[in-house]
């Protein structure tokens, strides 16, 4: 009976480092807010023209990274796909953002400010910056707002709201 104890001990002091490396303070559980697939409506800034999109988040890679699928819906046609997930090395959320008019971009977040979670960065040897605010409105919905800064001054692009899907 003691080699049992033993054994099973050992067993559990063994697979407690492999627990506590794969465990992170941040990572998909800061971000399951938005699991799931999202219906969006907006407009963009400057024309007032309307804009929709369907919106999928997933979480992959053993709950790592949230995988973020945008698709907008007709008569526009920009899509993206875009990894979230946490930097250990910098202590902060980072995300690539490649897109369907073949740009590649990254952002960092340092997280969820209450109910708002910023991604701020842009292209990759871009001069302009860029951000992304997605704000919690309810359980069930949330706005995106999009903006660039030009010459030390910020400019929104579009703003929506989404809903999530059923």
């Amino acid at each position: 009976m003691r080699r049992v104890g033993i054994v099973l001990c050992s067993l559990l002091v063994l697979a407690l480092p492999c627990t506590s490396q794969n465990t992170s303070p941040h990572g998909v559980s800061d971000l399951q807010y938005f699991l799931g697939e999202w219906d969006c409506a907006g407009k963009f800034a400057r024309s007032g023209a309307s804009i929709e999109a369907h919106l999928k988040f997933e979480a992959v890679l053993d709950q790592k990274f949230v995988l973020f699928r945008h698709d907008d819906k007709p008569p526009h046609n920009y899509h993206a796909l875009a990894e979230w997930g946490w930097d250990e090395s910098g202590k902060r959320f980072v995300s690539t953002v490649q897109d369907s008019s073949g740009g590649t971009r990254l952002f960092h977040s340092s997280g969820w400010q209450g109910e708002q979670l910023k991604w701020e960065g842009g292209a990759i040897g871009g001069a302009d910056e860029q951000q992304f605010l997605f704000e919690k409105i309810s359980p069930q919905q949330f706005r995106i707002s999009y903006a660039v800064q030009k010459n030390a001054s910020w400019t929104s692009v579009d703003v929506s709201t989404c809903t999530r899907g059923s």
